[in-house]
Formats: structure tokens, sequence, C-alpha cells
């Protein structure tokens, strides 16, 4: 992008500068704006701001006569194309032709009758956060800056935090609600529009579904062509590309395409600790031997980078991020890709989320497929996870007949009456997965909180139903999530100047996906047909066959035993009691019975332990790049 424009009035700026790379944008544009070295994105225009160090590519711009654009993320449209797409648009006002190009970005358009219009990414990788306060709207990519420079105060919202550590896979619970009081963030495929007085108008421009009428081999076809773009362009781009591979599906699938892109080789890595094998490393090493493209490395962990070692180091994130429970593993994997010269490096993150078929798909099955193939499913499925065929079939029945607005107020119920034993795998055959014992770690106000939550959204729904199956929304609250996962590794990388990037979260990528019904690219007897089928003879068949997945469970269990005494230390004084949501006597509990190798909810933990790291470094959080 071209360099910034300074501010001609210095003397405009005032307070400190939040927390970069950041994007904030002001209507109207009078009062305090940023303090240097902020600049403008556009030399004439005083309303959008960036400051901090962004990736090379990560901010694109485009300009004609009555409006200009910027894209924010991975957005791979030739600047011709850009600029013709905007004229287009100015001429016919049809601005969301601008969130189709190739990649994945956040779109914000200003023009010159003083609006600016922001869009969201479909899978919700580049959000937008904004506040309105005494007349004024301010937007930003980062939380923290809204909650900053709109002076709305750095108050935690504490039932969205209790809703992220115990109901993660219920976003209808807080949505557009942030970890900052009076913050909202603006969800995926959605829109902001704001106008020169500062007023927001907000609404969902797409969500990507099943198309009528669309067929397996076509949808296949889309997704193998979006996906093979998605790493071409990649690997002609700037920088040099490095992949994961972990012999699982999706980043072995992508580093064999991005292989096949690359005349000089691919380095791939994979990681692998000698004391707890997440089992990845021989399919790596098999399948990477197989193709001369690629040069495998791999990252070996050690006991200084087992889950819950120096957490801390996580530094202060916009937002609660699970994986700090995992950081020193991370920013192992990041210094190795970045010692090999890696700079856009790809991941296999969403997936699982866009091609797996989740539990509650069985709903979809039971209320539209005929009672043999449901039968056939069922038996498939309780012979793979062990469970009754017959529980299986009668679990999907009831959640047929189950509507939305009654498993709210199930939820509700739930947490007023938190499950004694960990959540099962048939537990999820329903709209979301229950909230397992770690509900109990909530104080009682807490959980009357969210249950109150939960009744509010449930007669919301019970107006204005959202006609999703429970199928498709699982398959959209998964997407969201892995989103926000692969958005806060990005995040992590720039201390290392690796740029992760993950193609399945391409805008094509996510729309071929979803174009069919969730049923008509599930089988119990295939992994992910649907990607098998789109990369038959670009990708090895043992590849696309790989039944099994890594499992980190070891490597959580050994993390644990190792950082008992230093967590019990942590969760005693956390400042989550403080602020009236956790009683630490009950996380404590469950910590020790991880520690002791029994069943635990080490998702909710790693959650809970994100909060905690957020909380605490949250006042630091200023502009330190």
């Amino acid at each position: 992008m071209p360099a910034p424009s300074r501010a001609a009035t210095p003397a405009a700026r005032s307070g400190r500068l939040p927390r970069g790379p950041a994007l904030a944008a002001f209507l109207p544009p009078t009062g305090p704006l940023p303090p240097e070295p902020a600049d403008r994105v556009w030399s004439a225009d005083d309303r959008l701001w960036s400051w901090g160090a962004w990736y090379d590519g990560e901010l694109t711009v485009a300009e004609c006569a009555r409006a200009r654009l910027l894209a924010a993320g991975q957005c791979l449209a030739t600047p011709r194309r850009m600029r013709e797409d905007l004229e287009r648009s100015v001429r016919d006002g049809r601005w969301e032709r601008l969130t189709r190009w190739p990649g994945a970005y956040l779109l914000l358009v200003a023009e010159d009758s003083g609006h600016i219009t922001a869009y969201t990414d479909p899978a919700g990788q580049f959000p937008l956060h904004y506040a309105h306060r005494g007349g004024r709207t301010v937007v930003s990519t980062r939380a923290a800056a809204v909650a900053d420079l709109a002076r709305t105060g750095v108050a935690a919202d504490t039932v969205a935090l209790a809703a992220h550590i115990v109901c993660p896979s219920v976003p209808e619970l807080v949505e557009g609600r942030t970890a900052f009081a009076g913050v909202r963030r603006l969800g995926p495929g959605q829109a902001l529009r704001v106008a020169p007085d500062g007023t927001v108008t907000r609404w969902t421009y797409t969500r990507p579904g099943p198309v009528d009428g669309a067929r397996f081999d076509e949808a296949a076809l889309r997704l193998r062509t979006a996906l093979t773009e998605a790493v071409a362009l990649r690997a002609r781009g700037r920088g040099r590309v490095t992949s994961d591979l972990s012999g699982g599906m999706d980043s072995t699938s992508l580093a064999l395409l991005a292989a096949a892109q690359t005349p000089a080789g691919l380095d791939a890595f994979v990681y692998h600790h000698p004391d707890a094998s997440a089992g990845d490393l021989d399919h790596a090493l098999r399948y990477a031997g197989a193709s001369p493209g690629v040069r495998l490395h791999v990252t070996r962990g050690d006991g200084t980078s087992l889950p819950y070692r120096r957490m801390e180091t996580r530094g202060a994130p916009d937002q609660p991020d699970p994986a700090t429970a995992t950081v020193m593993r991370q920013r192992l994997r990041l210094a190795h890709i970045a010692r090999a010269g890696g700079r856009s490096h790809l991941t296999g993150e969403g997936g699982d989320a866009l091609l797996a078929t989740p539990p509650a798909a069985l709903g979809d099955l039971a209320a539209s497929a005929g009672p043999r193939r449901l039968l056939r499913d069922a038996h498939a499925l309780g012979r793979l996870r062990r469970v009754s065929p017959g529980g299986v079939a009668l679990r999907a029945l009831r959640l047929a007949h189950t509507p939305m607005d009654r498993a709210l107020r199930e939820l509700a119920a739930r947490m007023e009456n938190p499950l004694a034993r960990p959540v099962r795998w048939p537990d999820a055959i329903g709209w979301w997965p229950p909230p397992g014992p770690e509900a109990a770690w909530l104080t009682t106000r807490a959980r009357r909180e969210l249950a109150g939550l939960a009744r509010e959204r449930a007669e919301a729904e019970r107006r204005h139903p959202t006609g999703l199956t429970p199928g498709t929304r699982a398959v959209l609250a998964e997407l969201h999530n892995s989103a926000v996962v692969h958005g806060q590794l990005v995040e992590l990388g720039r201390e290392f100047r690796v740029w992760p990037q993950a193609p399945f979260l391409d805008g094509r990528v996510v729309r071929a996906c979803l174009s069919l019904p969730v049923l008509d690219k599930s089988d119990p007897f295939t992994v992910k047909p649907l990607l098998g089928a789109a990369l038959a003879g670009l990708v090895a068949d043992p590849v696309l066959r790989r039944r099994t997945k890594g499992d980190y469970a070891a490597e959580d269990y050994l993390g644990v035993r190792r950082s008992a005494a230093d967590l019990r230390a942590r969760l005693a004084r956390t400042p989550l009691a403080d602020l009236g949501i956790v009683e630490p006597s009950r996380v404590i509990a469950s910590l020790d019975q991880a520690a002791a190798g029994l069943a635990a909810p080490f998702p909710a933990l790693n959650r809970l332990l994100g909060v905690d790291v957020w909380l605490r470094t949250r006042d630091g959080d200023e502009e330190t790049s």
C-alpha cells in the first residue's frame, strides 16, 4: 500500500496510542485523533488511521472518483481489478461485489458522501470492533483501541467472559459482545455503515449456505478450483511460502498443492514431542518422503514447550486467547519456521470446521432422510465411537424435534444444574455440546446471569427463528471459532515476522464448502468426502484416506502434571474470582483431577487460563511496536 500521510494538524491529536498494528476510523472526524506515529490511510481523508507494524501486503488500497477502499488481511485480487470493481460499485451501488475477490479480508469503503461501510469476511477471521459514545463512533480492528479511543473504559464484560469459558459453541448467547464492556464486535459476513454524524447501521450481508439444486460433483469442482487458486496465488505472491505438514488431511493437502507451485521445493513443518507423541510424525514422514518437492522439518518439543509453561510470554492479546496455554509450543514452531526463512506460512485451520461432519448433523439426517439411512449411519457411528447405535438414533430423532428456542431453555436449566460428569460424544448430538463440569466453576451469580441470557435468546429465537438446521448452525459456529483461533495465531506470528495463512478460511473456499447441505457431504464410512473428491488426482490417495487425527492429550497431561503447583498458585489468586466469575477452589479440584491423569475438561481450562492472562496483562496494553 502507498505510504500513509501524516496529519497536517498534529495539535488535533491527544491521548496514548493503543497497541498495534491497528486501523481506526472516527465519525464524525472532529475531535481527538490518534497521536503519532498514527498515519492517515488516505492522504486527503481524516477518517481512517493506521499504526503499527503490518505484514508486507496486509493492507491494500484502491481509489477512484467519489470513493476509496482498504482491504485488511489477505486480499489476493490484482490492483487493476480492485480499482475497476470499485469504479463499477460507485456507479451502481453494489458494494458487496468487492467482498468476492480471492483471499480473506476486512473491507472498508469510504465515500465522498461521508459514509464509511465495513464488510467482514464470511468466516470472521478479520473482525471489526466499534462503540458509539458522545455522538461519535469509533471503529477499529482492535477492541482495546476502541475502548481507549472511544473512552468507554477498560472494564471487562463479565458475562461475555463467563460465556467464553463454558459456552464457546453457543455464540448466540453474547452475539456481538467483546471482552470489553461497551465495545461491540462485527461478526462473520456482517456489514456496518457509519453515517457522517456517527449513526450506525449493522446487518448480515452474507451467510454462506446450501445452494438450491447444488450437486456433489459441482461443489467438489468449485472447491478444487477455489483451493488450488488460494494456494497458487500465495505461492506466487510476495516472499517465500512454507507450510505445515502434520500428516493430517488438511495441512498435508495444502503442502502438496503448494509444493506443486514451488519449483525450488517447499519447506514443510511437523511438530513432535518425543515424550508425548500426538501420532502425526510417522504419517508426515511417509507422505513427505513420497513427495520429491517437499523438504520436511521436524520441530521437536521438550520440557520448555509443554502446555502451561511461561504463559505470560503470550503478551497482551486483544481478546482472551485459549492458545495461551500452549504458547511455548507455538513460539517454538514459529521460531523454527522463521529460521528456515518462512514468511507466508500455510496452515490447515478451518478444514475440520468446513469439511468434517458435526454430530449435530444427525438431527438434519433424522429430519430429512429416511429411517434406513438414519439406522445405517447410527449403526456405523455407534460402532466407531463404541456407543449404542440405538442411543445415537434416538438422540438424533429427539434433536430433529427440538427447535432452537427449546434448546436454549434447556441450556439455561443446565447452567443452573451443571453436569457432574464429563461431556461424551453422544452429548454433542444437539444444537451444541452442553457445558460439562466446568459450568460448576462459575459462581452462582455468573451461572444465573448466563441462564437468564439463554432464556432471553430463546424468546428472541421463538419470535424470529434463524431458519438454520442444527448441522448448518454447528458448522457456522465451528467455522467462526476456527477463524478466531487462526486470527490469534496471526497476531502471535508478528513477533517472528511469520505470517500464518489459512486457505480454507478464504471466502471462495468457504462458499464452495458450504454450498452443499451438510448431509450431502457426510458419510460415516469416509473422512471428508468432499475434500477427497475435490483433490483426487492432485493429492496422493493415502493422504485423502487417513482416518485418524493427531491427539495432543498426552502432552496436555504431561504439561499439567509438571506445572500443577504453579497453576494452583495462579488459580488461587485469579482476577476471575475478584470479578465474581469463578470459584477458584472448584477449578483447582478439576486441575488436580487432570494432574492425577483423570478425565478433565482441558479445552475449558485453557479458555479460563486465556482469560486469566488477558485480565492480568490488559492494563499494560499500550503500543510497543
